[in-house]
């Protein structure tokens, strides 16, 4: 399946992805997921940054430094930050019983973090066309399914045995 596939089959069937997900596990592939998201997180902030610059009247030099400083942030450091996240995650759970690898840690960050791009795009794009309030729910539906996508990537690789694909 392509990736768009596989995002769009994560919603409807989450832990049995996250299955499919694990069979084809890389490395290369973890960190491209990483980096993906975090590319399509920073697509997701330029517009409000464009209008925050346009509102300012900055001085284009100004916009392209404001732009550059974000792509570090997200792009650069924004899977670095995935990766300890995936870690300390990682320790916990061992503490209750976790059973994956550190690999399969990343994975299911790294997995729910693209699953939930494309809500992060509409969330992006509401905040500088649409009312306060439509950007506050799309906020608020994206981090519900950021955080329901990642606890059952976690739970399928983490617990196995208790958690069915």
């Amino acid at each position: 399946m392509s990736l768009l596939a596989d995002i769009g089959a994560a919603y409807q069937r989450p832990r049995r992805e996250m299955t499919h997900q694990v069979s084809i596990m890389t490395e290369p592939r973890i960190l491209m997921l990483g980096f993906t998201a975090c590319l399509l997180n920073y697509v997701s902030r330029m517009p409000d940054l464009a209008a925050i610059s346009f509102l300012a009247e900055d001085d284009p030099a100004i916009m392209r430094a404001r732009f550059a400083t974000l792509f570090v942030s997200s792009v650069i450091m924004g899977p670095l930050f995935l990766y300890i996240i995936a870690a300390l995650s990682h320790l916990v759970l061992r503490v209750f019983g976790g059973q994956a690898t550190w690999q399969e840690a990343r994975l299911a960050l790294m997995w729910a973090a693209l699953v939930a791009s494309p809500l992060v795009l509409i969330s992006g794009a509401s905040k500088v066309f649409a009312p306060p309030s439509v950007f506050m729910v799309a906020t608020l539906l994206t981090a519900v399914v950021f955080c329901w996508q990642w606890a059952l990537c976690l739970a399928t690789v983490e617990f196995p045995r208790r958690v069915t694909a």
